[in-house]
C-alpha cells in the first residue's frame, strides 16, 4: 500500500476496493503454522544462495513480488511471507500488533530452517524489519527498505493540519468487475501502477464465475495494524541496511483525479503534496543519521510502488548493495 501516513489517507479507501498484475508460471507456495489456528502463506520463487525474505506493504500479499523476485533467484534463494489477515494467510481475531507480526516472521524462519536472512520489505514491511532487527539481531544478514524507512507517527502528526481532499474517482463498473483481468486494468487506471495478476487474485475474492467479489481483508484489520505503528528506532541495529526511496514523486501519485478537481481542491492537494515531500525528506535524514551502517539510494520521480514501476533501478540498487557485502 501507499506509504503510511504519507499516502494512506488517500489510498486506503482505494485499496479496500481495488488490486494488482504480471504473469509467471507461478512460484511454489506453502503454509506455515504460527499459532494454534493461524497459518501464513509462504511464497518460494526458488534460487540458491543466501535467503532473501520479502515482506509486502500493507494491503498486499507476497504475490506482489511475483515480477521482481524471479530476477534475484540467480544469486539468492527468494521467499516471501503474506502477513496474517491478508491473501491466503489466516485471519485470526487478534495478533495485528507489531510485536506479534515480527514474531510471525521468526516462527516462519524457524520452521523453514532459515538461520539468517536478508529481509527486504516495502512500505509497512519496513516497520516489521526494523523491529525484527532489534529483537533478533543474529537472524539478520542485511536489511533492504523499499520506500519503507519512514517515521510513521511523527509524519502523521506533522500532516494532521493538512486537509486531504476526498477522492472522486468513479467506482468500478460492471465491466470492470467482470474478471480479474478487467479489475486489474481498473486498478491500474485508479492507482497508476499495474501490479501482478496473481496479486489481484490474492487480494480479492472472486465468484465461481470469476467476477470480482470484494476484498479478502476487512477494514478492521487495517485499523489494528495502523494503530500499532510507531517511529522506527534504528539504535542497536548493526546489520548493513539499504533504504531505497521514491523522491520528488509527482502530485498525481497522491491524487490521481487532480486534473478534474476545482481550483480550491487542487490548491489543497498541492499543499498536501508539498508537505508530504517535506516529511518524507525528514525521514530520509533520520535514516542517514541514525542507521549506523545505512546507505540511501534515491529514485527521483518514482512513486511508492517503485519496485514495479522502476524495477530495473531497484534491482540494480539491491544487487550492488548485497554484492558489496563481505
Amino acid at each position: 500500500m501507499s506509504n503510511l501516513p504519507r499516502r494512506s489517507a488517500v489510498a486506503l479507501v482505494v485499496l479496500l476496493g481495488c488490486g494488482c498484475a504480471g504473469e509467471h508460471d507461478g512460484p511454489a507456495t506453502r503454509h506455515v503454522q504460527v499459532g494454534s489456528s493461524t497459518s501464513l502463506e509462504v511464497v518460494d520463487w526458488g534460487g540458491r544462495g543466501i535467503p532473501i525474505v520479502l515482506l509486502a506493504g500493507l494491503g498486499h500479499t507476497a504475490h506482489v513480488f511475483d515480477e521482481l523476485a524471479p530476477a534475484l533467484t540467480d544469486t539468492y534463494h527468494v521467499m516471501g511471507i503474506t502477513r496474517r489477515g491478508f491473501g491466503a494467510s489466516s485471519q485470526p481475531d487478534s495478533g495485528y500488533d507489531l510485536a506479534t507480526l515480527i514474531d510471525d516472521i521468526r516462527i516462519v524462519m524457524d520452521s523453514l530452517g532459515i538461520e539468517r536472512a536478508v529481509l527486504a520489505g516495502h512500505s509497512l514491511g519496513g516497520d516489521e524489519m526494523t523491529r525484527f532487527a532489534r529483537a533478533y539481531r543474529d537472524r539478520v544478514a542485511a536489511l533492504v527498505y523499499i520506500d519503507a524507512a519512514y517515521d510513521r507517527t511523527s509524519s502523521r502528526d506533522s500532516m494532521a493540519a493538512y486537509v486531504v481532499p476526498s477522492s472522486e474517482i468513479a467506482p468500478p463498473t460492471q465491466n470492470d468487475t467482470e474478471s480479474a483481468d478487467a479489475y486489474r486494468a481498473f486498478y491500474a487506471r485508479v492507482n497508476g501502477v499495474t501490479m501482478p495478476l496473481s496479486e489481484i487474485r490474492a487480494m480479492f475474492r472472486w465468484t465461481p464465475e470469476g467476477r470480482f467479489d470484494g476484498p479478502v481483508t476487512p477494514s478492521w484489520i487495517y485499523g489494528r495494524i495502523l494503530g500499532s505503528l510507531e517511529d522506527p528506532d534504528y539504535r542497536g541495529i548493526d546489520a548493513p541496511a539499504l533504504a531505497i526511496y521514491a523522491t520528488d514523486y509527482p502530485l498525481t501519485e497522491l491524487f490521481m483525479d487532480y486534473a478534474t478537481r476545482d481550483s480550491a481542491t487542487r490548491r489543497a492537494m498541492r499543499a498536501y503534496h508539498a508537505a508530504s515531500l517535506r516529511t518524507a525528506a525528514r525521514s530520509r535524514d533520520h535514516f542517514r543519521t541514525a542507521m549506523s551502517r545505512g546507505r540511501v539510494v534515491e529514485i527521483p520521480g518514482a512513486g511508492h510502488s517503485l519496485y514495479i514501476t522502476h524495477a530495473k533501478q531497484v534491482l540494480e540498487a539491491v544487487r550492488g548493495f548485497l554484492g558489496a557485502m563481505p
